[in-house]
């Protein structure tokens, strides 16, 4: 249930798929790999490029996050990597 809140929060976000089918809307953004970092205060979400980019920066997702008292008052950072920049592990 939460997933399904969460998805369709991010689909109200992102210019063209308010309404979108929830099987699009996994296929383009849910269905990706990728690692996600727990630190003490954050949890940190690196997006390698693909072609929705474009879309998801316009919904400005990765600036200002606040904290969100069920992650322990983590917040969610959300990075952008290019190809040719090096993995922060």
């Amino acid at each position: 249930m939460i997933g399904n809140g969460c998805s369709r929060w991010l689909a109200s976000r992102l210019k063209g798929f308010e309404k979108s089918d929830p099987k699009q809307f996994y296929r383009r953004f849910t269905e990706t790999a990728g690692a996600v970092t727990i630190e003490n205060d954050r949890l940190i979400v690196p997006l390698d490029r693909r072609s929705h980019n474009p879309i998801l920066r316009e919904a400005a997702l990765d600036g200002n996050p606040p904290a969100i008292p069920w992650l322990g008052q983590r917040t969610i950072e959300i990075i952008y990597r290019w190809p040719w920049q090096p993995s922060e592990d």
